[in-house]
């Protein structure tokens, strides 16, 4: 297994969402903490909107410029930039690049067997256990049709 990558030389991997965004990434993880060198396009998000019940995060602006979606707020983020995560206190967030250029970030957190990853904006929640990663799909009802089934 190699230790040891040199992020000037290495080459990013492409990336489409299921939504149709392009972005690029470097994975530096090793066993007990992921690290990624993650870059989203203009008009591009680095996930959902989640938070993690087991998983502390941390993120690194690197290049550009973007904006943090934290809870129901939203805040600048720029070059030399950081923010963390805290494991389990529900309240989730995401980041946007709203901006005409590339914005270029470290992503790095723990990789706690047992975590969910919970998406309050969508239908899915995510749990990994024992090596593997399980969705969990639950049907969603629009609050202005609860009630009249």
């Amino acid at each position: 297994m190699e230790r040891r990558t040199n992020i000037s030389e290495a080459e990013f991997k492409e990336a489409t969402t299921s939504g149709g965004e392009r972005w690029r990434h470097l994975d530096l993880s090793g066993d007990h903490l992921g690290v990624r060198i993650e870059e989203l396009l203009p008009g591009g998000t680095s996930s959902f909107h989640h938070y993690h019940t087991l998983e502390e995060e941390h993120v690194l602006a690197l290049s550009g410029a973007a904006t943090l979606h934290l809870g129901s707020e939203e805040h600048d983020l720029r070059e030399g930039d950081h923010v963390w995560f805290a494991a389990g206190d529900g309240i989730a967030h995401h980041i946007e690049n709203r901006g005409p250029g590339n914005f270029r970030f470290l992503v790095f957190g723990e990789r706690n067997a047992g975590d969910v990853v919970v998406y309050p904006n969508g239908p899915v929640m995510m749990v990994k256990a024992l090596g593997w990663k399980q969705f969990t799909y639950k049907e969603r009802v629009p609050p202005d049709q609860a009630g009249n089934e």
